[in-house]
């Protein structure tokens, strides 16, 4: 048996598997996905894509638009109909596209798929049109008699824009299918792409400057990889590793600035992916806020926003008394500089995870020193309204606020001495 005959044959064998599957869990549509794929990769092309063409509509409006942006980036890799995806896009852009935060739902999961019983398969029939009959006919019915849900979740990074911009970068993500162990990310690389999991698994290995690497995390469908050394330009810290096939989304750097006017729009919904993420972290960390009531935790996460400063850009300058919040470093670097004698003295670099801001924020006095972006540095902030109206909830936010602030104060005065 040639090479080319081998390979058909697997993918007949793995057709009848997806079968056997879809009639166990006939609401499972990865798998009809894999299906359609299938049919176009055995000659069934028009089949195929019709396939994918349903799963892509079920996707999105059953709330799952991330993989509906999968399936649409699919037809374009085989080239479907041009119209089929442009319609599928402005689809996907009137439903989740920028609406107010209240509007949307929570994030929807599928449950695993059953396991297949050796008679499942056999029951099966052999013949190759047999089977292609019947998965045609198993899709031609996605919609019909299916329960959507009243709000749908967000989809990652793309839900903070426009519809206008929402569609541009849209068209502008390409697709990525790698095998199990492909580097995605490289440690110390610079970014040139953020990248968003649709299937499949992958791991963070961190090395140390000693050559050791150790596993530091995993991500799974949803997560975004990349979108902070974009923004800050610094090298990545963690290398990405596929774990099995991994399908992943790409919005290329070149997108940015092909986007013009809109870039900025972009860099703000990036920034608001990384606020999001880090600062629940941030909240949960107990050695920063403590233990609080899930009600207040969740209260502290929307108050945080996210900045972005410049090199240079001052972010508290010495003796403001407006605008006084706390400030969490979550990449660069920022100089601290309190005046000596009338001459300027940095005490201090802060990085990721540094606090600053928790003095003047707890008393309410004006700020000890100047704090400035020593490189693009990326910061979450909290405003001292914000943080005034949680303290009336959680006294102990202050308290432990204050006890940040008096060991800063203890730092900067042996620094100085």
């Amino acid at each position: 048996m040639s090479l080319e005959d081998s390979m058909r044959a697997e993918r007949q064998q793995a057709l009848r598997v997806c079968l056997a599957q879809l009639r166990r869990t006939p609401l499972d549509f990865r798998l009809r996905v894999e299906a359609g794929e299938l049919l176009v990769d055995l000659g069934e092309a028009a089949r195929g894509l019709k396939v994918i063409k349903s799963c892509a509509d079920y996707f999105t409006l059953a709330g799952f638009p991330l993989r509906a942006l999968w399936a649409l980036k699919l037809l374009e890799r085989f080239r479907a109909d041009a119209a089929w995806v442009s319609r599928g896009l402005s689809l996907l852009s009137r439903h989740y596209a920028r609406r107010p935060d209240d509007a949307w739902g929570d994030p929807i999961y599928e449950m695993p798929l059953t396991r297949l019983d050796p008679q499942d398969l056999a029951d099966v029939p052999d013949d190759l049109p047999a089977v292609v009959a019947e998965i045609d006919r198993r899709s031609s019915d996605i919609i019909s008699g299916t329960s959507f849900p009243d709000r749908l979740p967000k989809l990652p990074l793309l839900s903070d824009l426009s519809p206008e911009t929402f569609l541009e970068v849209a068209r502008a993500i390409t697709l990525r299918r790698v095998p199990d162990g492909f580097v995605l990310v490289d440690q110390g690389e610079v970014a040139s792409a953020v990248q968003l999991l649709v299937t499949g698994t992958a791991k963070a290995m961190h090395r140390t400057r000693e050559g050791v690497e150790h596993e530091t995390g995993q991500s799974g469908e949803g997560d975004v990889l990349g979108e902070m050394a974009l923004l800050t330009g610094s090298p990545r810290r963690a290398t990405i590793v596929a774990l099995g096939k991994v399908n992943v989304l790409e919005i290329p750097e070149g997108v940015v600035t092909d986007l013009g006017e809109r870039a900025h729009e972009l860099r703000i919904a990036l920034a608001r992916q990384i606020c999001r993420r880090t600062v629940e972290h941030l909240v949960r960390d107990q050695r920063v806020f403590g233990l609080l009531e899930p009600a207040v935790e969740a209260s502290l996460i929307r108050a945080f926003h996210a900045r972005l400063a410049e090199a240079g850009e001052v972010i508290i300058r010495e003796g403001q008394v407006d605008g006084r919040a706390l400030y969490v470093v979550l990449d660069g670097q920022v100089s601290v500089v309190v005046s000596r004698n009338g001459l300027p003295q940095e005490v201090a670099r802060l990085r990721e995870g540094d606090v600053m801001g928790e003095i003047s924020l707890v008393r309410g006095t004006p700020a000890t020193a100047t704090c400035r972006a020593a490189r693009r540095t990326m910061l979450v902030s909290l405003a001292a309204e914000a943080f005034g109206a949680l303290v009336e909830r959680a006294p102990e936010l202050a308290d432990r606020m204050a006890a940040l602030g008096d060991l800063r104060l203890l730092n900067n005065m042996f620094t100085l001495a």
